[in-house]
């Protein structure tokens, strides 16, 4: 596939351990170039470059230390884009470069490459798939014949959970490989319950070092950490003029904690009724906590100028521990908001629009 599989949401944690393995990993790019060849990996999170290699005449080696199967990817120094993506483990591997399509990459010694490679297959077979329902859908639409129209959204919803089946098959035919880990993160991650993440995890011991499994045992954990019920964790950070704020501050009140992106979209959506909400009842003990997950900083700052949010503000990105806070409350897609008592306990969860008004005016109308 030429999309990159990998999970940008900032939620890995390595947490491996044990003894390490050497790699070799040998590689050709064609047509050849010279240059800087590039390693990638992920450390708490975040895609980083783990070694770097002379490029001759299109060849390079790379070689080192490994835990255990872990997800890599290839960049040549200077060029915007990464052009091959593999699971590398301890022996020998071969990786046949083609820059421009992924799917033409060849791969060989990597037992855990070759289950990836399974899957993928799978998943390009039902894409394509995909495609000409896509072409019928649209002829059918055209000639405006409803009947094959309901017919293909069928066959499409059909298609759909057979995916979804598939893959959670392989994943437990495979539990043993990271490759199934990361597979459950592709498919099943955001959505998942924390019911679901224990029994996966469960099902997942005997790999449990690995960053994908570290991923969901987190995910796990902040599913627990921010159930109705539960106190709130703890938000230490720097607010918008810079002077030191925790989530404890504000008890006493209620407190709507506001987990936003300025490049979200449905979060600029629900500012007006967050406004409403806030001028409505800022006054009668009602608070909101903004925790901004955006990537730049300037960005976060002129959105909060831009639409007048005049509630406080601090952001997660802050630091060395970047979405540390939306880790810790099992944020996984935004907006994503938590409803204190003025004890700090969680009350309601998600609440947008109407909801929460209805619920702000159940709590301080009297």
């Amino acid at each position: 596939m030429n999309k990159i599989l990998i999970l940008s949401l900032s939620v890995f944690l390595l947490s491996s351990c044990g003894k390490s393995d050497r790699y070799t990993l040998t590689g050709e790019v064609i047509p050849s170039q010279d240059g800087n060849m590039i390693l990638f990996g992920f450390e708490n999170g975040q895609l980083k470059p783990v070694d770097t290699t002379a490029m001759v005449g299109g060849t390079f080696e790379f070689k080192g230390d490994i835990e255990q199967p872990d997800l890599f990817l290839l960049s040549v120094e200077g060029k915007n884009q990464y052009i091959a993506q593999f699971f590398l483990e301890a022996g020998k591997t071969n990786i046949t470069v083609y820059p421009d399509s992924f799917e033409t990459n060849v791969i060989t010694g990597s037992k855990s490459q070759e289950l990836f490679q399974k899957y993928i297959d799978e998943m390009v077979s039902f894409t394509k798939n995909e495609n000409e329902m896509l072409q019928r859908f649209r002829q059918s639409q055209a000639q405006g014949d409803e009947e094959e129209m309901e017919a293909i959204r069928f066959e499409y919803q059909t298609m759909m959970d057979n995916t979804q089946l598939y893959a959670r098959n392989f994943i437990r035919e495979y539990s043993s490989s990271p490759v199934a880990a990361y597979v459950y993160l592709m498919n099943f991650y955001e959505e998942a319950e924390i019911e679901e993440l224990d029994s996966i995890l469960a099902l997942f011991e005997p790999i449990g070092s690995s960053q994908f499994v570290g991923a969901i045992r987190e995910r796990a954990d902040g599913l627990r950490a921010s159930g109705v019920g539960s106190l709130a964790p703890e938000i230490a950070l720097n607010d918008i003029d810079g002077n030191p704020f925790t989530l404890s501050q504000l008890k006493g009140k209620f407190v709507l904690v506001d987990f936003w992106a300025s490049w979200c979209q449905p979060c600029l959506v629900e500012i007006p009724n967050l406004k409403e909400a806030y001028a409505q009842y800022k006054d009668k003990g009602f608070e909101i906590l903004g925790v901004s997950l955006d990537r730049e900083e300037t960005a976060w700052r002129n959105a909060i100028a831009s639409y007048e949010l005049n509630w406080i503000h601090v952001w997660d990105n802050a630091g060395e521990a970047p979405g540390e806070n939306a880790n810790k409350y099992g944020v996984s897609g935004i907006p994503f908001t938590v409803l204190l008592d003025r004890e700090g306990t969680i009350i309601a969860k998600n609440l947008r629009g109407s909801a929460l008004e209805e619920k702000l005016a159940e709590l301080l109308t009297q």
